[in-house]
């Protein structure tokens, strides 16, 4: 084991945690929920990151879609993303998912939370979306 690589282990992290509640429109296609405070920059070192999203939304009988943007592109499935969701009606849904991005070269990326919602909802205060290079 080398001792001085501990030194140099990879630090570029990033987390914001909503501290009022957002409102999310209905959208037809993958849109950022909050675009200046849920998109997240990090210069890596190259390699891999690791993406986390948890929050509470409105109750309500709906579908829902999660996803990751990395730089403008879509990490999930195209029409469903990383996370989807339709919750019972009287169900208070808590969404969260831990997603690796893998291979990203050296330099700035811009991570962005995005949702696709067939009603408006709202994501309530306290929800994280963190990004880490692992």
């Amino acid at each position: 084991m080398n001792l001085a690589e501990l030194g140099t282990l990879r630090t570029a992290v990033s987390v914001y945690t909503t501290t009022e509640n957002v409102t999310i429109p209905v959208n037809s296609s993958f849109e950022d929920v909050d675009s200046d405070n849920l998109s997240l920059t990090i210069t890596t070192s190259g390699g891999d990151v690791l993406v986390h999203f948890h929050g509470s939304l409105s109750v309500g009988a709906f579908s829902y879609k999660f996803d990751v943007e990395v730089d403008g592109n879509r990490h999930g499935e195209d029409t469903s993303g990383v996370v989807r969701g339709a919750p019972d009606k009287y169900e208070f849904p808590t969404v969260s998912f831990t997603r690796l991005i893998q291979n990203l070269d050296a330099g700035t990326h811009t991570f962005k939370l995005q949702a696709h919602f067939s009603a408006q909802k709202t994501l309530y205060a306290g929800a994280q979306f963190r990004v880490r290079e692992i």
